[in-house]
């Protein structure tokens, strides 16, 4: 009972110790984050904390200011962006990922100890006269069918050995094998480091358009917003003369009939006018993740000057410069590297795995005369099934890696349409402010004709006021175009990879 007992005694040592280890190891790994909950009450948790700090939060809160500019706006979404704090966050990951593969090629240190019980003692004969192989046999009696037979001179077994004991091993391995495997995977690893730094850059890029785009909108709203409520009280005005001249019959009915249509088209063209505004204003907050509701203090506005762009240049060097700026060609080559790299491993895997490694061992058996030493040596392991299976597995990389080649031309193929696209959307919208522009001036003129014939009759003055009427419609659907072609421009310059300032290449 006495050496069972001594095993009770190392058996709870041990537990106790994993304990202590696995308690210190938990509290510095933060049970807290890992713990396992109800996936709904974590859904719902941080969705309320979601809308609280973002769509409940007005942004005159935030930023102290009722008109932002454009600056304030694309500062306050690169900072409060959620898709770039995530994309950003998985850049941290890939980072560590790497730094971690890195480590595996290094040569790998090794410890362990083990607490046995066996069933029965361990025996052994001793090696006498040079001869461990023989068994213990008694030199007497003689024996009898070979009297020359003197024996070994021993005459019992060895009891030399404890049922129960502790076995250290201290060992250091490193295979080339191993180390080319991981120094592979280091590549691949270091790539996705890169390719999550360009694809922050794209969700960078994509939302500085979207910041831009509703900027421009959004002020070519503010601006038109008066003058649609003036056109509206324009009309409103004309169709109230043009019935009393209809009364009078001064008028056509035709005449009242067009103006009925105009003021019903001033008024849906203010609420239109209003709807846009609001809607420009929502994915300009959201882009910001702040709130685009109304406060008390009147919610924010957008603060600048529409400009009439003068981008001009050929569509085939527009193409050009998105194929360089633009980082999705450049996750795609990443893509096609990871499976050249993925290709190399199954090579490497043909090859049988060598080990070199050097092992320090401790038995502590207070009946061993010889408790630790040392070893040095090389181990060649070759499996046949996997061998086979890495066949296969190498074909499919093969395969693979010709596909991610094609994926890079055809990404490249979509950015060229990409751009050709908005870029033809961006002179389509410059002529149609060309237009507008034309029909200002005419009108402008118009009216200044009108004015300088007019009499003070009635229905010669209602000339005047359809007249002032057309110019403010046309001034509204300048001021309208002015804003979308700003937003086509920006949304072409996403396409390019030209508005957002940190280089693709590292």
């Amino acid at each position: 009972m006495l050496p069972f007992q001594g095993f009770i005694r190392k058996a709870v040592l041990a537990v106790l110790c994993f304990f202590v280890v696995a308690l210190a190891s938990c509290r510095a790994l933060s049970l807290k984050s890992v713990r396992s909950v109800d996936d709904l009450q974590v859904t719902d948790s941080i969705s309320a904390m979601t809308l609280l700090n973002h769509r409940i939060k007005p942004a005159t809160t935030v930023t102290g200011k009722r008109f932002l500019t454009l600056e304030d706006c694309r500062s306050l979404a690169l900072g409060n962006n959620l898709d770039l704090q995530a994309s950003r966050l998985e850049e941290l990951t890939q980072q560590a990922i790497e730094y971690s593969n890195r480590t595996r090629i290094l040569p790998h240190f090794l410890f362990s100890g083990d607490l046995s019980d066996k069933s029965a003692l361990r025996y052994s004969y001793s090696s006498v006269l040079g001869l461990p192989d023989n068994p213990p046999r008694p030199t007497i009696p003689p024996n009898p069918k070979s009297p020359w037979d003197t024996g070994t001179g021993v005459g019992s077994w060895s009891t030399g050995h404890e049922k129960d004991t502790w076995y250290y091993v201290l060992e250091t391995r490193w295979s080339p094998t191993d180390a080319a495997l991981a120094y592979y995977v280091s590549k691949s690893s270091a790539n996705d480091v890169r390719r999550s730094r360009y694809h922050k850059i794209r969700i960078s890029q994509k939302l500085i358009e979207l910041v831009d785009s509703s900027f421009f909108r959004l002020l070519a709203h503010q601006g038109s917003l008066p003058l649609a409520e003036n056109l509206m009280s324009l009309r409103k005005a004309i169709r109230k003369k043009t019935g009393q001249l209809l009364q009078d019959r001064l008028m056509k009915v035709e005449e009242y009939q067009r103006a009925e249509q105009r003021a019903a088209r001033a008024k849906r063209l203010l609420s239109k006018i209003r709807a846009d505004t609001e809607t420009e204003r929502n994915l300009l907050a959201s882009a910001m993740a702040l709130s685009p509701d109304t406060t008390i203090d009147g919610g924010f506005w957008a603060d600048g000057t529409l400009h009439r762009p003068n981008f001009c240049s050929e569509i085939s060097e527009l193409e050009m410069i998105a194929v360089r700026r633009r980082p999705e060609a450049y996750e795609a080559g990443i893509v096609h590297l990871n499976s050249v790299n993925d290709l190399k491993r199954t090579i490497v895997k043909y090859f049988p795995k060598v080990t070199g490694f050097w092992r320090y061992a401790r038995d502590k058996d207070k009946f061993l005369y010889d408790k630790d030493w040392k070893e040095v040596g090389i181990s060649v392991y070759f499996d046949l099934i996997e061998w086979l299976a890495n066949v296969q597995e190498s074909k499919a990389t093969r395969i693979r890696s010709q596909k991610t080649e094609k994926e890079v031309s055809a990404i490249a193929l979509g950015i060229t349409s990409q751009v050709r696209v908005a870029a033809l959307k961006y002179f389509d919208s410059i002529e149609e402010l060309e237009a507008a522009d034309t029909n200002v001036t005419s009108l402008r003129r118009i009216l200044q004709a009108v004015e300088t014939r007019v009499s003070m009759q009635d229905a010669e003055r209602l000339m005047v006021e359809e007249a002032r009427a057309d110019l403010i419609e046309a001034k509204i659907m300048r001021m309208r175009a002015l804003g979308e072609a700003n937003a086509n421009l920006a949304a072409l310059q996403s396409s390019m990879g030209t508005n957002y300032g940190e280089a693709v290449s590292h």
